[in-house]
């Protein structure tokens, strides 16, 4: 810990002497227990009541993402907020992102949602994914187009608005939270062991043999009887390698403690917070050579409020964090993604060597040089420090004296982010039955110099006006915004150091008459340098509607509804994420390296030539959204809401492929890109719960779900051939392939090994019995590109769905969270995925999904071109059989229990007693059970189906309230 007080201790000071004052001011106050909260509409500008608010969004509490266990914050997401669609990625430490879209897919360039902390915008992988949840009061999801208008060009793809926990009018309360577990795959893929590795690669290499026996299959195996009996018996080599290289489970640790208090003059909440995880990888020892994954956090932050002098409020937040990330040098690249060596982990046969040779060295081959067990525990270590600072002040004064209900805000953010990275290197000899195998030397462990290797500056300014004020039956708020945002982004040591300058103009006007008529106007008008003078800037109005019909004079006797609200709203917002190359409207030019020039001797020249073209009128991808949608409450017990949205976006930047090739764009490599692109997604979401006591049992059950589809309006697709070839009119990211319709039989071909008459030809070369057969769509007998169509879903799904259900009895408490999803494909053929797909091409093994391959030796006793639900076997490439078809295009729906929890809580006399106001234990199980017939039949995370697997933990806590 010495480091970190080292790293923090102005900001440490800083925090104490604030918290101090506010304690001292308390000290001096009368404590009041704060009466008066009233649920607020979240976001920027207006903060009306929610009986108000005519605007759609979705809220989760801090208190409810604090009850999953899990070190990255965007997984506590999964099914929380309506219209929020959270896809599961790799569970490595440091890098277990999920992926986060709004309403589905809205644009077929770069979607992502834009995260606001506290008022200010934020990175999602550099601040917001390693938050604590503690330190959160609510996370929202604004999806409304009057709210989205006002963030101008950051609006159109969605907010995640999150604002941290303040202090409260109470005497101080200190909560401190302890949490301990274990994190274990939820299932690993494992190739097959060395007897059924020989076995079917006796019948790959037979089936290679075809057309050198006369077009007949005959067995000629590779592996003897005595081999096949010693891999039998256990005599021969088999290393599971997985075994070898990953341990069963990895631990996890939390504690954070938190104080929260304050008084009508002064307010303060402070939290602190230290995580600690590993991973799987099975280092021997934690040292320089080699070491297991791991990540530690240490987060602290602290919000103050203050009021003085009658007119001013001030805020004062300082929130920081520090990250430590340890990975296995050969494990992990630049960015510590390990996908190479789960490639290499997925495609070792496990008879190729044991782990180490006779010799006493690391065994290793030309042919399978990366030892997977010595790339974690002898070639060294590669080390992250991270340190991220976000500081925000702001100042309000209310000038009441001047007009009721007027006010002004000014407040600025500065928020910095840094990495270092350290290499400590190191090489060792492979060895194989008793040799040295390749060049490769034994050298010792060689530290590299602390390179920065990434940082982050971002400073905020927002100066508000406000008006806020009721006459009679006339509620009216407004509220004016002027935001400037200076980016200065700095990764991998990239030396461009740009800033990303943006502006944006905002405002909003709420009127409400009688408490049941609203209109809720906003716009924005945002301006960014990455475009050129005259195109930098663009306007974005929005306006809304809505009838709190419930409050009508003739629902006063109504005993059944609570609340009934119709809201209508329609607006713009803009994309400016739309590529991710800056300035696209200037020109620029490359190095050529080498031009060759000379009649009789070659002279080399240096010299540049065009590169990516100007594309001059570039400007911010433009969403027209419409909203409609019902708010039902009924009995006090259930509440619904019920959406339906349309996205019309357009202006999405691509290529114009309609260029002719006679204007001399196609040489450079690059075509002119335009706002050119348009696309139409639309959906429904609903939101249903309903709650309940019998006796002293309280009891609750809810759910939401959001179905989206889009549809790719225009992208200056060259006409295919074949209609159904085009991606136009389709969904964006749906696949396009052939149609299998089987595998050719031994009955489809002439003595000479040529397809028999009628048959079309494909055009991906030879094929013979047991090869994939296709649809010839065009009916021209030839299998060629001009046969492909779509062949499944996008790998995004449309339907996306989640239930919870909560129970509480005396002092225990039970909740459970399923999420689901559908409408969504994968394909088998995938980078990393086709490591466990492909048997023996590459010299890679061999999975059980090839298990009933299609074969034909009736002499061996093998016969099952019937029943075969895999094509022939090959050590050789093959691209009919391994070309994007529909065979290889499955399902990936699934639903999974995504966390459930127990608690305790033990009766307040008894707490008390032990100087406590509360006291829980709990336990508590993440992505314990998944159900998805991929699953079941594949053996693959329909969501992480290769690579570092994704993570089900178990774990246990206490939380301590004094």
């Amino acid at each position: 810990m010495k480091k970190y007080c080292n790293i923090y201790l102005t900001f440490l000071f800083t925090l104490l002497g604030a918290v101090g004052f506010a304690i001292s001011v308390q000290a001096q106050s009368e404590t009041k227990k704060d009466t008066s909260v009233v649920e607020l509409e979240p976001g920027p500008l207006l903060r009306i009541p929610k009986t108000r608010s005519i605007l759609s969004y979705s809220t989760v509490q801090g208190n409810v993402l604090g009850r999953i266990p899990v070190p990255n914050l965007s997984n506590t997401l999964y099914g929380q907020l309506g219209g929020l669609m959270v896809s599961q990625g790799s569970g490595e430490p440091g890098n277990d992102q999920a992926s986060l879209s709004f309403r589905g897919k809205g644009t077929y360039d770069n979607s992502n949602l834009v995260f606001f902390v506290d008022g200010f915008q934020v990175d999602y992988t550099v601040y917001f994914q390693y938050m604590s949840a503690g330190e959160i009061e609510n996370i929202s999801l604004l999806k409304d187009p009057v709210t989205l208008a006002t963030f101008g060009m950051k609006g159109a793809n969605g907010v995640l608005w999150v604002t941290t926990k303040r202090g409260s009018l109470q005497r101080p309360t200190i909560n401190v939270q302890l949490t301990s577990g274990i994190g274990q795959p939820v299932h690993l893929n494992k190739p097959y062991g060395s007897y059924d590795y020989a076995r079917l690669y006796n019948q790959a290499v037979s089936n290679d043999k075809y057309a050198l026996n006369g077009y007949q299959y005959s067995w000629q195996p590779a592996y003897s009887d005595t081999q096949m009996q010693a891999y039998k018996n256990g005599t021969g080599t088999n290393v599971d390698w997985y075994n070898e290289a990953l341990k069963n489970r990895g631990w996890y640790s939390n504690a954070n403690v938190s104080v929260r208090g304050g008084a009508e003059a002064a307010k303060y909440g402070v939290f602190i917070d230290y995580m600690n995880q590993t991973g799987l990888y099975n280092a021997t020892k934690n040292n320089n050579l080699g070491s297991n994954t791991q990540l530690q956090k240490f987060n602290i932050r602290s919000n103050v409020d203050l009021k003085f002098f009658k007119i001013f409020e001030a805020k004062i937040d300082l929130g920081g964090r520090i990250e430590n990330r340890t990975y296995p040098r050969n494990v992990s690249d630049n960015d510590y993604s390990s996908a190479a060596y789960w490639a290499t982990l997925a495609s070792y046969p496990n008879n190729i060597y044991p782990v180490k040779d006779v010799t006493g060295n690391w065994s290793g081959t030309t042919l399978y040089p990366n030892n997977p067990v010595a790339q974690i525990n002898a070639t060294g270590i590669r080390t992250f420090h991270d340190r991220t600072l976000q500081a925000n002040f702001q100042l309000k004064e209310d000038l009441s004296l001047i007009t009721p209900g007027f006010y002004l805000s000014q407040s600025v953010s500065f928020n910095t982010w840094s990495r270092i990275r350290q290499l400590k290197t190191a090489a060792y000899a492979r060895y194989f039955q008793g040799a040295q195998s390749t060049s490769d030397k034994q050298t010792v462990i060689q530290f590299g110099a602390s390179d920065p290797w990434g940082q982050q500056t971002w400073k905020q300014l927002n100066l508000s006006s406000g008006y806020d004020r009721t006459f009679g039956a006339h509620d009216i708020s407004a509220a004016v915004n002027y935001y400037v945002s200076d980016l200065l982004p700095d990764a991998n040591g990239d030396v461009t150091r740009l800033y990303y300058h943006f502006e944006n103009l905002s405002g909003r006007f709420n009127y409400t008459y009688k408490s049941r008529y609203t209109a809720d106007l906003g716009f924005g008008y945002s301006g960014s340098d990455n475009y050129a003078p005259g195109n930098r800037w663009s306007f974005y109005p929005a306006l809304a509607l809505g009838w709190l019909v419930s409050n009508e004079p003739f629902f006063k006797e109504n005993k059944i509804i609570d609340l009934l609200k119709l809201r209508v709203s329609a607006g713009q917002s803009g994309n400016d994420q739309t590529y991710s190359s800056r300035y696209l409207f200037q020109q620029y030019f490359n190095n050529t390296g080498a031009l060759n020039t000379g009649n009789n001797g070659l002279n080399v020249n240096g010299g540049i030539n065009l590169g990516r073209l100007a594309a001059a009128n570039i400007t911010a991808e433009k969403s027209t959204k419409y909203n409609v949608g019902v708010d039902l409450s009924l009995l006090h017990k259930i509440s619904l809401s019920a959406e339906w949205f349309l996205d019309k976006r357009s202006g999405i930047i691509g290529q114009n492929n309609f260029v002719p090739g006679y204007y001399g764009y196609t040489g450079l490599g690059v075509l002119p890109l335009q706002n050119i692109g348009k696309m139409t997604n639309k959906g429904v979401e609903i939101s249903l719960n309903y709650s309940d006591k019998i006796g002293e049992l309280n009891y609750g059950i809810g759910g939401t779900l959001t179905y989206a589809k889009n549809r790719i309006d225009f992208m200056s697709e060259i006409p295919n051939k074949n209609s159904f070839t085009n991606s136009t009119g389709l969904a964006w990211g749906t696949p396009i392939g052939l149609t299998a319709i089987g595998f050719y039989d031994v009955t489809d071909f002439n003595p000479d090994g040529t397809l028999k008459a009628g048959l079309a030809k494909p055009s991906f070369g030879a094929v013979q019995p047991g090869d994939i057969k296709y649809k010839d769509l065009d009916n021209n007998n030839v299998i060629d590109n001009n046969d492909r169509t779509a062949i499944g879903n996008p790998a995004y799904p449309n339907l996306y769905y989640s239930f919870n259900l909560q129970l509480s009895y005396k002092g225990f408490d039970l909740s459970a969270l399923f999420q689901g999803a559908s409408g969504l494909s994968i394909n088998l053929l995938n980078a990393g995925i086709i490591q466990q797909i492909v048997p023996f091409v590459g010299n890679a093994s061999v999975y059980p999904i090839a298990n009933n391959a299609w074969a034909y030796y009736p002499d061996q006793g093998i016969d099952t071109r019937a029943t075969a639900t895999f094509p022939r076997l090959s050590t050789l490439n093959n691209a009919n059989n391994y070309t994007s078809s529909s065979f290889w295009i499955k399902s990936a729906n699934f639903l999974r229990l995504r966390n459930i929890q127990l608690g305790y809580n033990l009766p307040a006399v008894m707490a008390k007693k032990m100087g406590m106001s509360r006291l829980r234990v709990f336990i508590s199980a993440v992505n314990p059970v998944l159900w998805s017939a991929f699953y079941k039949q594949y053996r693959m995370d329909p969501e992480t189906p290769s690579g570092y697997p994704a993570i089900k933990s178990y774990d246990t806590g206490i939380s301590l309230t004094f």
